[in-house]
């Protein structure tokens, strides 16, 4: 599946050529940049009885892909996926393996199907989510608050790009430390009444709610690292605490380290409801929302095939 408008493929048009060239008569190529192709291609691949489904597109693409594939499939087993990083920031990518060209990635999940190896995969679950009672979407991360803000301010940027971003994040924790106006203008503290499996949250201002089924958020954040401890659950975080507070955590956010709960409340969970009043949020990068009601839960399992360069840790099958 390759997605002409996703910020890379934009960039390289020539990438959908190459791709094709290296596919052969080895499988299917779809373009899909609308819905009604999004549509068209899920259901191709769907008749095709495809065991792989490959993604040229940025995080948000990945999000639509796996929401189409979710409803194609019916409650089924999922293709495997192959995440090829044709987009901005490529955090699902990241949290998968190091940095490579598509046509690498594709070239080198050939040759090993090919030799007949065993795969490398990582089995996650997905975040399910459902807005004001309408039809679920799919992904890997959810935020709110500062999440958004914070995507907001990057979209508009002249350097859309990861050194853009970990350049934004740097001013913004510094400003945070003094409380300075670039970091007020990220974060704005909205009231949500916050349940994980049942439990309530203290009643809190959050800065931001984050919610994931994959530890990073990107720039190495594993904001999320808890998602693993067990399977079908993931890893809930409402911080709440100062800017000053939350910035001196930011190292400890990096390695993945607890988070401290003078700032922050986290759950590992099944479901996580959010009620409040207008609740813009971003799944995998993607803005969505308003919503007065969000009710998260864990979706169908995937596996993501590891570059086959990549060895150690993952599952074999």
């Amino acid at each position: 599946m390759n997605n002409p408008r996703a910020a890379r493929n934009r960039r390289h048009p020539e990438t959908r050529e190459r791709l094709a060239r290296l596919l052969g008569d080895e499988g299917q190529l779809h373009d899909a940049s609308t819905p009604e192709e999004l549509d068209r291609a899920v259901a191709a691949l769907r008749a095709a009885g495809v065991d792989t489904l490959g993604i040229c597109g940025g995080d948000g693409t990945n999000r639509r892909v796996l929401t189409a594939a979710a409803a194609a499939w019916g409650g089924g087993s999922l293709p495997r996926l192959l995440v090829l990083r044709g987009g901005t920031m490529n955090v699902l990518s990241a949290n998968h393996g190091p940095p490579a060209e598509p046509e690498a990635m594709l070239s080198a999940e050939l040759a090993r199907r090919r030799a007949g190896q065993p795969a490398e995969v990582d089995e996650r679950d997905l975040l399910r989510i459902e807005a004001d009672g309408q039809p679920p979407g799919y992904g890997f991360l959810f935020g709110t608050g500062a999440a958004v803000a914070f995507l907001e301010r990057f979209d508009a940027s002249r350097w859309r790009s990861p050194a853009g971003a970990g350049w934004l994040l740097a001013r913004a924790a510094l400003s945070a430390l003094g409380n300075g106006p670039l970091a007020r203008a990220l974060t704005s503290r909205e009231p949500l009444r916050v349940e994980a499996d049942g439990d309530e949250w203290p009643d809190q201002s959050y800065l931001t709610v984050l919610a994931g089924t994959v530890p990073s958020l990107g720039l190495g954040m594993r904001a999320l690292a808890r998602c693993e401890e067990q399977p079908g659950f993931f890893h809930a975080v409402g911080v709440h605490g100062s800017l000053p507070q939350v910035a001196r955590l930011l190292p400890r956010v990096h390695r993945g380290a607890p988070w401290r709960r003078r700032a922050a409340l986290d759950a590992v969970c099944r479901t996580l409801q959010l009620d409040g009043e207008g609740v813009r949020y971003m799944v995998d990068g993607d803005l969505l929302g308003p919503a007065r009601a969000l009710r998260l839960s864990t979706g169908p399992a995937v596996q993501l095939l590891r570059p086959a360069w990549r060895t150690g840790g993952a599952r074999r099958v």
